[in-house]
């Protein structure tokens, strides 16, 4: 095989497991984002992935929103998840704008609906939306071309992968909100920035300097004066990357460096929450004796945890210091048994007559 066919081979291979954030989209005040991921996923895989990036999949209650999905997947071609499904147990119907499904979120009601077809179903499904905003009903077992997630952590518009935003506004660009370039599109503007600048995380508006890799250039000024991206720091006239892992992080389990940052991981079959901490779902007990309440998890906290305490209420404080005493108890009966000159007891088991020797 040659160089050329290896090559082909080898992106063929890696193509199913990379998924990339391609746009994203914010309310006005830039408080909720939501974001288009290119991965071939199934429903609950699609879900877990918008968890670990801090939000949910996307609910579409409204027109405004609805064009948020248009922005999000235009010129995009394939299907992708959105977060409406069909419980198990559960049949559709026409007597409401939801049909019986419901929104991962938890809401059960919308001021929208964009169904592709009117058939009834009594299986579980899940819904998925392509460039015409049609919803679809489909198994949820499928694996689509990706998802969309959203998240009021602002946080979903991070990394290089997301090179424009667009901001729901009907000033449009009138007051120059964007930091670099503004371009007025139906019901706001989207905001992009300028080569080696990437959205800020918190702030969409705002553009932050980037790094592609984990040496680059410093970005500096006529005047001398010159800064590194966050996660870097400056070493002459270069940024160097900051390993995390090894300095300060929050991961649970399993922490891998990233250019500019860090991520964290978690060993199987521990799933990932909050971005940091390590869960086990009752799930992972089936075929052992134990068993969990329905909302019960074990979770696994970050490596900090210990330091600001494990102990943080009254009950947990009691609990502790019963523990204590039952040892205690347990250490002295122990080194001190019952024998030959071990005095007896008499108990009354009626009145007036002495019953057999025993203990209180």
């Amino acid at each position: 095989m040659d160089f050329f066919s290896q090559t082909i081979l080898f992106f063929m291979l890696i193509s199913p497991c990379v998924g990339t954030v391609q746009r994203c989209a914010c309310s006005k005040n830039a408080k909720g984002c939501s974001n288009i991921n290119q991965m071939p996923v199934d429903f609950q895989t699609a879900r877990e992935n918008c968890k670990e990036q801090g939000g949910q999949l996307m609910s579409v209650r409204s027109k405004e929103s609805n064009y948020v999905v248009g922005f999000l997947l235009n010129n995009m071609i394939g299907n992708f998840w959105i977060g409406l499904y069909l419980p198990e147990g559960k049949c559709s119907s026409n007597t409401s704008l939801l049909r019986g499904y419901e929104w991962t979120s938890g809401a059960q009601s919308t001021g929208f609906a964009n169904w592709a077809s009117e058939s009834m179903a009594c299986s579980p499904l899940c819904v998925s939306v392509s460039s015409d905003r049609r919803w679809v009903e489909r198994s949820c077992s499928e694996k689509l071309d990706g998802f969309l997630c959203e998240s009021n952590q602002r946080n979903l518009c991070k990394g290089s992968g997301s090179s424009s935003v667009v901001i729901l506004d009907s000033t449009q660009c009138m007051y120059a909100p964007c930091e670099h370039k503004c371009t007025p599109v139906p019901f706001g503007y989207t905001c992009s920035c300028r080569k080696r600048f990437v959205p800020n995380e918190k702030d969409p508006r705002r553009c932050d300097v980037f790094c592609a890799s984990s040496i680059c250039d410093a970005l500096c000024l006529r005047d001398g004066s010159c800064w590194c991206p966050a996660g870097f720091v400056k070493s002459g006239s270069n940024c160097e990357d900051i390993d995390e892992c090894e300095s300060n992080h929050d991961c649970g389990q399993i922490c891998t460096n990233t250019i500019g940052n860090y991520k964290c991981a978690c060993h199987d079959p521990f799933i990932l929450v909050n971005g940091t901490e390590c869960t086990l779902t009752p799930s992972a007990f089936e075929g052992f004796h134990t068993t969990f309440p329905p909302d019960q998890v074990l979770t696994t906290p970050s490596s900090n945890y210990l330091a600001r305490g494990s102990l943080s209420t009254p009950g947990e404080y009691a609990g502790l210091i019963i523990f204590i005493l039952v040892a205690v108890f347990a250490v002295l009966v122990l080194l001190h048994p019952i024998g030959k000159d071990t005095p007896s007891i008499l108990v009354y088991d009626s009145p007036g007559r002495m019953g057999s020797p025993g203990f209180w």
